[in-house]
């Protein structure tokens, strides 16, 4: 089977351990966007054009000084998602540690923005007409949701099972083209279920195979464009993560990809989807190394390496993909035998 894998650096790049390139989503056009640290250690957010063209950009506020990271949530400008007509949506961090949602649009133009009581506010995905969902943390810990509608009107809500103490409540991912979002919510107990809220407001909450109260639960919950659902669950008894997807109403299928271990946090994590129900992320094999997979609607999966990345057994680094569009093109990162981040387009 013959694909073609190309490696990227955006431009200024470090080359210091643990620093580098990420690709954090693609669109149907196979423009990318992602966060890159530089040679002085700041985090700035960047846009890649499918023939190799850069823009880099910040937030206005942002603090892209060294010891910024998107990743670990400490600061610069962090791109999340991009929709197919270029606007970018994500969080940046300011000097004072707090974070604030961000749009950009395709001309460049840079909106922030704070939810409505929010302390820190996280936006995670956009659809095509420029709506923004994410969730915000008030004074207390608690997660809420939100949703962002192109004109900056922000209507909240919260989970009806969501509890309301720090750490807990409700962690939108995603939302699709008809305005339907999922995620995840944590009840009182610390339990995390998945849950769909319909364009009316309705929400539907649900468990994935797995998902078990002496279990820690559902991980993350993505939705398409059909409404199939899929994300990770990360089984407590055995520390061991599980893909699924499927419908939500007790439809989902648990799975596992190959070279999945079975040990503690070895398995399969899913980050991604396209409207065709293939899924795409990482896989943690026996020896504690990390691979690519994509899983096709069918069962087929396909696990891959990037040459030249990080093998290192006990390491958990390796390769990940982070985005997939309906052509099947797979946007992801990897580390190299330095611990170097990179990012790579996989083309079938």
């Amino acid at each position: 089977m013959r694909k073609k894998l190309v490696t990227f650096d955006a431009p200024n790049a470090s080359t210091a351990p643990y620093a580098g390139t990420e690709a954090a989503a693609i669109n149907n056009w196979g423009t990318i966007t992602g966060d890159v640290q530089d040679t002085d250690g700041g985090v700035h957010g960047y846009v890649r054009s499918p023939d190799g063209h850069y823009a880099e950009f910040d937030v206005p506020g942002a603090n892209p000084a060294p010891g910024a990271n998107c990743l670990y949530y400490a600061g610069g400008t962090c791109p999340q998602a991009i929709n197919d007509l270029g606007v970018i949506a994500g969080f940046d961090g300011d000097s004072s540690g707090l974070f604030h949602g961000f749009v950009r649009a395709a001309d460049g133009r840079i909106t922030t923005f704070d939810a409505p009581g929010a302390v820190v506010t996280f936006a995670f995905s956009i659809n095509v007409w420029g709506t923004i969902t994410g969730y915000s943390i008030g004074g207390n810990g608690t997660g809420h949701g939100f949703v962002r509608k192109s004109d900056g009107t922000i209507t909240m809500f919260d989970d009806f099972e969501g509890g309301t103490g720090s750490g807990l409540g409700t962690f939108p991912g995603t939302i699709n083209d008809e305005g339907a979002i999922a995620g995840v919510v944590t009840d009182p107990a610390g339990f995390n279920r998945g849950f769909v809220r319909d364009p009316e407001g309705k929400i539907e909450n649900f468990d994935p195979p797995g998902a078990t109260t002496n279990s820690i639960g559902t991980a993350n919950v993505l939705i398409n464009d059909l409404g199939i659902v899929a994300g990770t669950v990360f089984q407590g008894t055995s520390d061991v993560d599980y893909g699924f997807e499927g419908a939500p109403e007790g439809k989902a299928l648990a799975f596992e990809t190959p070279q999945a271990g079975t040990g503690s946090f070895e398995g399969t994590n899913v980050n991604a989807m396209n409207i065709f129900g293939t899924t795409v992320g990482y896989v943690t094999d026996s020896n504690e190394e990390n691979h690519t997979f994509v899983r096709y609607a069918n069962g087929n999966a396909v696990v891959f390496d990037v040459p030249g990345q990080m093998a290192v057994p006990g390491s958990f680094f390796g390769s990940a993909a982070y985005g997939i569009n309906a052509r099947g093109v797979i946007a992801g990162r990897w580390h190299d035998a330095n611990t170097v981040l990179h990012g790579f387009v996989w083309v079938p």
